[in-house]
């Protein structure tokens, strides 16, 4: 495996630690908030959904709530919403996931055999319930079963770019953060990880994962 980050040194890097949406899966937020907006939910953006500026998002993406009780907040939040049920609620939440991309499950299911493969994101049960029910769908079997581990923002009760959240998962793989690979399209979420001595690249400028290595 040569690992084509001008930064990197492929023999320096003992486990690849990938995000998963914007890096190994298309996440589209328009959809969603056109989603929202339809249901006359308005004047979201990425600070309040994805940034987790607005309460409801952010703690359903740190696992202390659940996906009914995410369903009641935003109807509380958003009273124009009151009689929308959670399916029609969580089906706009959900917009935002596309398909997963041939090549980079290729990638993924050959890496994990050269080196060990980590997955580390921030997400929440309903996203999670529909992009594996979408691989299993179209590839069949398990995607969490392209890692050696998923470590997944409402399980760990730590969401990213918290440092916590770096040495947490550090301690858990059990290689030393310098022997890392961190590899996301979040510029503050590269920049804490490498506060934490973890190696990392950030995925920006129309590169793609599949960019990055040489098999």
């Amino acid at each position: 495996m040569n690992i084509l980050i001008p930064t990197v040194s492929s023999e320096s890097v003992e486990a690849l630690v990938f995000d998963l949406g914007g890096v190994l899966l298309d996440v589209q937020l328009q959809r969603t908030l056109r989603a929202f907006e339809a249901l006359d939910i308005r004047g979201l953006g990425a600070a309040e959904v994805i940034d987790g500026n607005r309460a409801c998002f952010r703690d359903l993406e740190l696992g202390l709530i659940t996906q009914e009780e995410f369903a009641e907040a935003v109807r509380r939040t958003f009273p124009a919403v009151a009689a929308i049920p959670d399916e029609q609620l969580l089906e706009a939440w959900n917009a935002m996931l596309m398909p997963f991309d041939v090549q980079r499950v290729e990638l993924l299911r050959e890496l994990g055999k050269r080196c060990p493969v980590y997955l580390l994101s921030n997400t929440n049960l309903p996203h999670r319930i529909r992009f594996r029910e979408s691989f299993r769908e179209r590839f069949g079997g398990s995607f969490d079963e392209l890692f050696v581990r998923c470590f997944y923002s409402d399980e760990l009760h730590l969401r990213k770019p918290d440092p916590e959240i770096y040495r947490s998962v550090a301690r858990q793989i059990g290689t030393p953060p310098g022997k890392l690979l961190f590899i996301d399209d979040n510029a503050a979420n590269v920049s804490a990880a490498r506060g934490e001595g973890w190696q990392a690249c950030h995925l920006t400028g129309g590169i793609t994962v599949t960019d990055l290595f040489e098999l």
